[in-house]
């Protein structure tokens, strides 16, 4: 019966739907239009999205690999090595959303997956002992725990040897400061072997300049860890309230290397107690902040008193001997515009180069953790952070300001720490790191002072307070853990709480995924402090 009905049904459906056909094209009256709301369209458009782009993640999915690369607090976010990212979709970040305060207490990691870039692999590893250097200095570096060389070590070393001009450029914690100390020494000592051991006072053979007190003490410290096994003498000079004196009360000594921040060696060389006589090579470590604007005034004046130039090297009787200065370019950035800063001193276009595979990149062997927080909990979440992990920690905040503070926060809840900030007087600074390298305080909360070049094989955990505001500033920091030498790779937890920390965390989430260069590095970082201000408060 049903069937009969049912049958009957579609006939008389079907003789309606010719009828109303016939009618509605012999009509003249207009179709009758339906609409839809624009908020119900967006709705439809965003939801046939999301199908597409869970679709489009299974199809990933089938074809990843089972390493991890990013964890996240909502898995669909989960991101393994050899997925594809289409980064012109924000919305597949899992800090999309984080400018918004419902994001408060999301978090996401990027994971450990590989091995310390810097280290070369087994089968292909070199020893210092196979390059042209002395036995006893070799000996020497066995002694420090220095065998195999790093990678940068291996490219660099030949060619300053060869009195090559060079731009080194390798990740933080690759050992660039023996890449080139190590050739240095054996060339200085090559000099001291042909010419004889004394040379005139404050005349150097070789000029180390740095941006930091603690990097020049730094430097100086593995000089004087090596001066057991070779005859090469050092001097530090440091800027400050003691300059006046220095320039009072001249210097005189023996020195074979000065290593120096730019400020005071420029007034020294002004007023006739350095003496670039037997000037054989110059050397700009963290050439990158040495060449931003707060210090390339001071660095073009120095080469000028010198009336330093580069030259080709030749070869007397084994010993390279350079008939104008070998310069020497080491960062962990490569600066853009070189030319432009300083190519009318050096021929920045005709130095060799040394790059790595790691240079401008995430570091793989590193975990490095986002936390969403709101501003007003940041100070109970470090906190908790310290008090839960006692291990020696390096904590970055953008202002000395900040700086205290924080330290007094963390004091008044029984965490002990020691400061560092450029803010400090010299006499209060000297000894600051040393005393957190040996020990004393498990807890160091500093500026970006404390981010360039210096040696933190010790430290295990970096936690960024206040989220950098460059790029460059991020790598150098998370580079002050998983250091060549290190006893573990250490980890970075960062505190996300304004809009423009994300702007920074979307490009560095997207490098991971895309498993790509960090883009933007190479920022003047002055120059952008001052282009800010000036667009802020229409300065020009």
């Amino acid at each position: 019966m049903w069937r009969l009905s049912r049958a009957i049904l579609t006939k008389c459906l079907e003789q309606r739907a010719m009828i109303i056909g016939k009618t509605m094209s012999t009509s003249s009256e207009p179709l009758p239009v339906i609409t839809m709301p624009q908020k119900m369209i967006k709705k439809l458009d965003r939801h046939k999205t999301g199908i597409r782009e869970r679709e489009e993640k299974l199809r990933r999915m089938g074809r990843r690999s089972q390493t991890m690369v990013i964890s996240c607090k909502r898995s669909e976010y989960n991101c393994h090595k050899g997925e594809r990212f289409q980064d012109q979709n924000d919305r597949n970040l899992a800090s999309h959303g984080w400018k918004h305060s419902k994001s408060v207490g999301d978090y996401f990691t990027l994971v450990s997956y590989s091995k310390n870039p810097a280290v070369l692999e087994e089968d292909k590893r070199e020893k210092f002992s196979d390059q042209n250097v002395n036995s006893r200095l070799v000996e020497g570096l066995k002694e420090l725990g220095f065998i195999n060389m790093t990678k940068v070590q291996s490219e660099s070393i030949s060619k300053i040897l060869n009195g090559q001009q060079l731009i080194m450029a390798a990740e933080t914690g690759s050992g660039k400061t023996l890449a080139y100390l190590v050739p240095i020494i054996e060339r200085i000592e090559q000099q001291i072997k042909q010419f004889g051991k004394e040379n005139p006072w404050n005349s150097p053979y070789a000029i180390i300049l740095t941006p930091s007190h603690e990097l020049t003490e730094q430097i100086g410290s593995v000089i004087e860890s090596l001066s057991n096994y070779t005859d090469v003498r050092y001097h530090m000079e440091f800027g400050g309230r003691g300059t006046q004196g220095k320039l009072a009360w001249p210097i005189s000594r023996s020195m074979d290397i000065l290593i120096s921040t730019p400020g005071v060696l420029a007034k020294l060389l002004t007023a006739g107690q350095i003496k670039g006589s037997n000037l054989q090579h110059i050397i700009l470590d963290e050439a990158d902040t040495l060449l931003d604007d707060s210090f390339s005034g001071s660095v073009n004046h120095i080469i000028r008193k010198l009336q330093a130039s580069s030259g080709a090297s030749v070869r007397d009787e084994d010993v390279i001997v350079n008939k104008g200065v070998q310069f020497i370019l080491v960062s962990a950035t490569l600066a853009k515009g070189l030319q432009d800063i300083i190519g009318n001193l050096i021929p920045v276009d005709k130095m060799a180069r040394v790059t790595t595979a790691g240079l401008h990149r995430l570091m793989p062997h590193v975990p490095q953790k986002f936390f969403r927080v709101s501003n007003a909990d940041k100070a109970e979440h470090i906190i908790k952070l310290l008090k839960t992990k006692q291990k020696p920690t390096l904590v970055f905040c953008n202002k000395s300001e900040t700086v205290y503070w924080l330290s007094q926060t963390l004091l008044e809840n029984n965490i002990d720490n020691i400061i560092l900030s450029g803010a400090l007087q010299e006499r209060e600074r000297q000894g600051r790191f040393l005393q957190f390298q040996e020990g004393k305080y498990d807890v160091m909360v500093a500026t970006d002072i404390a981010s360039r070049g210096l040696d933190t094989t010790m430290v295990e955990h970096i936690i960024n307070f206040d989220f950098p505001l460059f790029m460059s500033d991020y790598i150098h920091r998370v580079g002050r853990v998983g250091r060549v030498g290190a006893p573990n790779s250490g980890h970075v937890t960062s505190l996300i709480s304004q809009k423009w920390d994300v702007d920074l965390l979307w490009k560095i989430e997207i490098a991971a995924r895309k498993q790509s260069e960090l883009h933007n590095v190479n920022a003047n970082i002055k120059r952008k402090i001052d282009g800010i201000i000036a667009q802020k408060y229409g300065v020009d």
